[in-house]
């Protein structure tokens, strides 16, 4: 028995998901969600990494600004 216990006790803990949870349907960050999705996954500006990257980000601000109402 004791053997099995200590397995139990090394087994390493579950994954826990980093993830920003998804904005609730019908919020205006779900609404940016689903105009990035319908525009930019397999665009030009997915081509490019950096490109990509920019753009993720100033969709990001957009969120951000939108929630604090600037």
């Amino acid at each position: 028995m004791e053997q099995n216990e200590g397995a139990a006790a090394s087994a390493p803990a579950p994954a826990v998901d980093t993830a920003p949870a998804a904005p609730p349907p019908g919020s205006i960050e779900a609404l940016v969600e689903r105009w990035w999705e319908d525009h930019f996954p397999g665009s030009a500006v997915a081509q490019i990494t950096a490109v990509w990257n920019v753009a993720f980000a100033a969709k990001e601000e957009l969120k951000r600004r939108l929630r604090q109402g600037v």
